[in-house]
């Protein structure tokens, strides 16, 4: 991150943030965007290349993590501004490419980059640096190899201890590289839990509304063909059919 652009003292950005805070001053504000332009182009860019989102658009969401970081910051911090100004805007373009209709995730996906980038940001603040896969594989409790592999369904774009050969981001993800690091007890490994959510996603819509009403809500087949205006007979089917599918699914992990 230091290429990105030059260092900044941060007892001089500690002062403008006191500053502001105490007098509101906007241009204060201003002058610490401008110190950090650098970083907030440099992400930017980034994510515009990999999403053919508009710059521009996406420069507003760049900007609002860097609000946050103004207003978030704590000046006795250990961690510099730069690496918590990176982080924060990171997080919120994140959480736009998340949120946004555009890109779709898996839901197991979806959690696990959460978990993933809730945990970049909190060891950025406690060790003032961003963190090392290895470190953020232990917040997790997923493999490195697991951590890489999430981010690459999200661009493959997190802190600079990523940017390693053989990460690349244009590659196919390795799912099955994504497991616990260690099992905890009444818990599924992660591995488990995604290769169940990927069993039930490959059921059809009535399957899936089936299953959910029998072996989620406890009703009975009556009860389901009521619901859902179908006979009995025929929810008796659906119910075979999804369990075998399921089945299925799930035998593939110890083949």
């Amino acid at each position: 991150m230091g290429a990105i652009a030059q260092p900044v003292e941060n007892e001089q950005v500690t002062r403008l943030i006191e500053a502001y805070r105490e007098k509101g001053d906007r241009r204060v504000v201003e002058r610490i965007f401008s110190m950090h332009g650098g970083i907030l182009n440099h992400i930017v860019r980034r994510y515009s290349s990999h999403s053919g989102e508009p710059y521009e658009d996406l420069m507003q969401v760049g900007y609002v993590g860097l609000i946050k970081a103004v207003n978030n910051y704590k000046t006795d911090s250990p961690a510099r501004f730069s690496s918590y100004a990176y982080a924060m805007i990171d997080g919120e373009l994140r959480h736009h490419f998340r949120d946004t209709p555009l890109v779709k995730r898996p839901r197991w996906a979806r959690s696990l980059y959460a978990k993933i980038s809730e945990a970049t940001t909190k060891l950025t603040g406690e060790l003032g640096r961003p963190p090392l896969v290895e470190e953020i594989a232990q917040e997790v409790n997923v493999t490195p190899e697991g951590v890489v592999e999430v981010m690459k369904l999200f661009f493959d774009t997190n802190v600079s201890s990523l940017d390693e050969p053989g990460s690349d981001g244009e590659d196919e993800p390795n799912l099955s590289a994504i497991k616990s690091l260690q099992y905890e007890t009444f818990s599924l490994p992660v591995e488990d839990r995604i290769l169940l959510e990927q069993a039930v996603e490959s059921l059809t819509e009535l399957q899936r509304k089936v299953v959910y009403l029998f072996f989620y809500k406890d009703l009975s087949q009556t009860e389901i063909g009521r619901t859902l205006s179908l006979p009995q007979r025929k929810v008796s089917r659906v119910i075979a059919s999804a369990t075998k599918t399921l089945r299925d699914k799930l035998a593939q992990r110890d083949r």
